[in-house]
C-alpha cells in the first residue's frame, strides 16, 4: 500500500518486490476490498490517513 500511495504503478511494485504483477494487482484489490476503497485513489488517501 505504501508503494502504491507513492503513485508507483503495478508494474513497478512488482519489480521492486520481486513477484509479478498479477500479484501486485490482486494485493492492491484485496486492500482495497478490505478496507472498503472505490477505487485505487481512494486507498492512497486512506494509506496517508
Amino acid at each position: 500500500m505504501a508503494l502504491a500511495a507513492e503513485g508507483r504503478s503495478n508494474d513497478e511494485i512488482a519489480e521492486k518486490r520481486y513477484v509479478s504483477p498479477l500479484t501486485v494487482r490482486t494485493h492492491v484489490h484485496r486492500a482495497m476490498t478490505k478496507l472498503g476503497a472505490r477505487d485505487r485513489a481512494q486507498l492512497v488517501v486512506m494509506a496517508y490517513q
